[in-house]
């Protein structure tokens, strides 16, 4: 996510998240279910891998991968066709061509759609729309698994919903498929916090390959990826129900944790609300009293009201988070052989090889990543401010100066 100017302090949901995984069955439609039948292995699909790749190789994975793809447009012409535009987008990056390759080879299979997801919100700012909300959902205890793309995507920030395709379906959809049925057993293997971190890493991989900006997100990740990681526990209930390797063998006193930091993260928003709604006064100050522009507050007043009208959202999440948390607390503590089996399965679970394999994937990604972003820094792809429009350092200036010798007093 895209987030609002560091001096507002918002704790604002970011919008990568999984859902916690259904239990719904779905089968593939005859055609999708010959999947890959042609496919080689190893030939002329897997050099579209390579660097001499020609545009036919590519054209060729592109077709078979399509095939292991059953698509609903719900009869919408325009959904077709985004579905269509994105995931040509997408294959053009490097490390989109290389787990296509791995995806088609060993008969991986998704179900793929748009669809309206609930507290989504389009925002404005810098004077261009975008949305903010959850990008994409990833059911991965269905067969197939079944990802959902925001709706949105359609209208806002294409670019980025490419790197949420790959995200979902070159990450969370695909590694569902590679997994023992023991990891899959109680969600173990969902809520291992490496299956989210390398969906990340697809994604990002994805997006900067394709040279589109880098959100804040990223950096942060780049600066401090366990920190980074740790962050989004407060964002969804999936995320807040995930566990490193080492949280496994106790997830109880870890979720246990994450109730009182969500009641915490709920006394900072209403604290984060008030602070923003003061400075929505102190605009208003200066248009009213020092009869400025109020055109040229344009850019922050959208700051704000973008904040605001999210704020609602972001209490509701941290109180759907504390009911998920004591709600699976209390099945991990049940009496029943269900509650002991799936406690017993995340502490069994927990020195897995295959984490420790994924962590090793998860290290080489994020070097392959930090040599994409070498030389470049967070500011270097700042946008500029917009022309005529004041921006957050002269509102703070303006204010720390006006509030020392103003005769008309403070904001009303």
């Amino acid at each position: 996510m895209k987030t609002l100017k560091p001096l507002l302090l918002l704790a604002l949901v970011p919008l990568l998240a999984l859902s916690v995984p259904t239990r719904a069955v779905a089968s593939l439609e005859d055609d999708a279910e010959q999947g890959s039948a042609v496919f080689d292995g190893g030939g002329r699909y897997a050099r579209a891998a390579s660097p001499e790749a020609t545009p036919q190789d590519k054209a060729q994975l592109l077709a078979e991968l399509k095939k292991c793809i059953v698509f609903d447009d719900h009869g919408v012409p325009a959904e077709r066709e985004a579905y269509e535009r994105m995931l040509s987008r997408m294959m053009e990056s490097p490390t989109a061509t290389e787990v296509a390759v791995k995806f088609v080879s060993e008969g991986s299979k998704v179900k793929l759609s748009f669809e309206e997801i609930e507290g989504s919100t389009v925002v404005k700012e810098d004077g261009k729309e975008h949305f903010w909300g959850t990008r994409g959902l990833t059911y991965t205890a269905e067969k197939p698994p079944r990802v959902v793309l925001n709706k949105l995507f359609m209208r806002y920030d294409t670019d980025m919903g490419v790197g949420t395709l790959a995200h979902e379906m070159l990450g969370h959809a695909f590694e569902a498929q590679r997994v023992s049925s023991s990891l899959m057993l109680k969600d173990v293997y969902s809520l291992n916090i490496n299956e989210e971190e390398n969906a990340r890493l697809i994604g990002w991989l994805v997006r900067t390959e394709l040279k589109v900006t880098p959100e804040d997100e990223i950096w942060a990740y780049m600066e401090n990826p366990e920190e980074s990681m740790e962050s989004i526990k407060m964002a969804t209930p999936y995320y807040a129900l995930t566990l490193t390797s080492a949280e496994m063998k106790d997830p109880v006193s870890v979720y246990r944790k994450r109730i009182v930091q969500a009641d915490n993260a709920a006394v900072r928003v209403a604290k984060n609300s008030e602070r923003v709604g003061t400075w929505g006064k102190i605009v208003n100050h200066f248009v009213k009293e020092h009869k400025m522009s109020a055109g040229a507050f344009q850019t922050i007043k959208d700051d704000i009201n973008n904040a605001l009208s999210y704020y609602p959202t972001v209490l509701e999440t941290l109180k759907t988070i504390k009911q998920v948390l004591l709600e699976f607390i209390s099945e991990l503590h049940g009496l029943d052989i269900d509650s002991a089996l799936a406690l017993n399965s995340f502490v069994a679970q927990s020195d897995n090889p295959y984490f420790k394999q994924k962590d090793a994937v998860i290290l080489e990604r994020r070097k392959r990543l930090s040599d994409l972003l070498m030389g470049k820094t967070r500011e270097s792809f700042k946008t500029p401010p917009v022309p005529g429009q004041i921006t957050w350092d002269q509102l703070f200036e303006m204010w720390e100066r006006d509030a020392d010798a103003c005769p008309y007093g403070g904001p009303k």
